[in-house]
């Protein structure tokens, strides 16, 4: 599994993870997941978006990402 943090505020975290499925060995689960954090440092409310991507749909997202 990898996982890392895209924003990190104090009342807002966007992380992902990525993890192989176990059903389908060519397909990838991704996991967006955004947390709103309330000023007792407990968090509000979370929502994932999960997609199912192979390596190769991954690179993709990845390329159109980062070009302007």
């Amino acid at each position: 599994m990898k996982e890392f943090l895209i924003k990190d505020e104090a009342a807002f975290k966007i992380r992902v993870e990525v993890k192989p499925c176990a059903a389908l060995k060519d397909l990838n689960a991704l996991y967006f997941i955004q947390e709103v954090w309330g000023e007792d440092d407990e968090i509000l409310h979370t929502s994932t978006y999960e997609f199912f991507l192979t390596k190769e749909e991954i690179t993709k997202l990845w390329e159109g990402l980062r070009d302007e």
